[in-house]
C-alpha cells in the first residue's frame, strides 16, 4: 500500500491532509497560532503530536531518502504541496477522541498505546510524582511512586466507567459523553487531576492509618495483597476500581467532579482504619482463592470500595470501616447475579 503511495507522490497526486495537534507550553497562548503565523509551528517540537497521518509522514521521509539520487524526482517531491490541520486549544481527552475516530476503519496503535503516545509528556511523572517506565523494570518503592502503565490503566477506567478493558468502539462513545459530563475545557487537565486525586487518597489513608503495615499475626491462604497503604495504591486493581468508580459517581450525578472528590478526602473518618485495612485484606485474599479470573475481581471489588466511599446514599460513605464491608457486600452480590 506505502508503495503505492510511493508512486503517487512522484507523480504529484495530492495526498490525504496531515492532522497535527498543537499543546503549546504554560508560558505560551494557543491563540498566537493563527493565520498570519501558522508557519511558526513548525518552532513548536515537542508540543506538536500527529492524530493523522504518521505512516504517510514516515512514506515521505523514505521516498525522500530513496530519490536523493534523482535531482529531478527530489525535486518533484520536495515541492509537493502538503495540506495540513492543526487542532488548537482542546484538551487531550479531546484530542484522543478525534485520534481515534480519525483512524475508524483502519488497523491502528491499540488504543492503550495512542493514550500512551498523548501522556508520554508524563511518563516520568510531575509535581513530586514519579512513574516508572516499563523499560526501568523495577517495582514501586517510594511514597510516591506508580508504573506509568498502571496508571495509564486508571486513567483509561476513568475515561470509560470500566474497570476492565474495553474495545476500542466502545471508547469513542464513552469519551464523546465523557466530555460533556465532565465539563471539560481546555485549561483543565483531567490526567493530571486524576492521578494527583489518587494520590491526595493514598496520602490521607496512609496519614490517617498512622503508616499501616498488614497484621501479620492474621492468617491468610495467599501471599498478601498488599502490606502498607503505599503497595496497596500502587496496584493496577486499586487504580482502575478508582477511575472507574469516580467515572459511575460523576455520569450519575452523584459527585459533580474531581474537585468535589478532593474536598471530601480530607473528611474521611479516621477511627478503625487499620483494622478495615487489615479486612480488606482478608477479603482480597478470598478472592484470590475463590476467583476465576483474579485480576479482574480484585479490580471490581476496589470499584465498589469508591463507590461506597463516595456515594452519599451509601453508608459507607466517608467511612473506610463500613466502605469496606459495603464493598466485599456488592462483589459477593455481583458474583452471584
Amino acid at each position: 500500500m506505502y508503495s503505492l503511495l510511493k508512486d503517487d507522490i512522484k507523480t504529484g497526486c495530492v495526498i490525504p491532509s496531515i492532522v497535527l495537534a498543537i499543546f503549546p507550553t504554560d508560558k505560551e497562548d494557543t491563540e498566537d497560532f493563527n493565520v498570519t503565523n501558522l508557519l511558526q509551528i513548525r518552532t513548536a517540537g515537542k508540543n506538536l503530536l500527529i492524530l493523522d497521518g504518521l505512516q504517510r509522514t514516515y512514506t515521505i521521509f523514505d521516498l525522500l531518502s530513496e530519490v536523493q539520487s534523482d535531482p529531478e524526482i527530489y525535486s518533484k517531491v520536495k515541492s509537493l504541496p502538503l495540506r495540513i490541520e492543526v487542532y488548537s486549544g482542546i484538551s487531550k481527552v479531546g484530542v484522543l477522541y478525534r485520534m481515534l475516530t480519525l483512524n475508524t476503519g483502519q488497523n491502528p496503535m491499540s488504543t492503550r498505546h495512542q493514550v500512551e503516545m498523548l501522556y508520554s509528556d508524563y511518563k516520568t511523572g510531575f509535581d513530586g510524582l514519579v512513574f516508572i517506565t516499563e523499560a526501568q523494570d523495577r517495582v514501586p518503592s517510594g511514597n510516591n511512586e506508580f508504573r506509568f502503565s498502571d496508571i495509564l490503566d486508571g486513567f483509561l477506567s476513568y475515561i470509560t466507567g470500566d474497570y476492565l478493558p474495553i474495545e476500542r468502539e466502545d471508547l469513542v462513545n464513552t469519551i464523546k459523553n465523557l466530555e460533556t459530563l465532565t465539563k471539560d475545557d481546555k485549561k483543565k487537565d483531567l490526567f493530571k487531576h486524576l492521578i494527583k486525586t489518587y494520590n491526595s487518597l493514598r496520602e490521607h489513608l496512609d496519614s490517617q492509618s498512622i503508616s499501616w503495615q498488614f497484621d501479620d499475626a492474621i492468617s491468610l491462604k495467599k501471599r498478601a495483597f498488599a502490606r502498607s497503604v503505599n503497595e496497596l495504591f500502587s496496584k493496577v486493581q486499586t487504580m482502575a476500581g478508582f477511575g472507574a468508580a469516580l467515572h459511575f459517581l460523576i455520569e450519575n450525578e452523584l459527585i459533580n467532579d474531581l474537585g468535589e472528590i478532593n474536598n471530601l478526602i480530607p473528611t474521611i473518618l479516621g477511627h478503625n482504619i487499620k483494622d478495615s485495612l487489615n479486612i480488606m485484606i482478608t477479603h482480597l485474599d478470598d478472592i484470590q482463592v475463590s476467583a476465576k479470573k483474579i485480576g479482574n475481581e480484585q479490580r471490581m471489588y476496589f470499584y465498589y470500595f469508591i463507590r461506597s466511599l463516595f456515594n452519599k446514599s451509601n453508608e459507607g460513605y466517608l467511612d473506610v470501616e463500613k466502605a469496606v464491608s459495603q464493598a466485599n457486600k456488592f462483589y459477593k452480590a455481583n458474583m452471584l447475579g
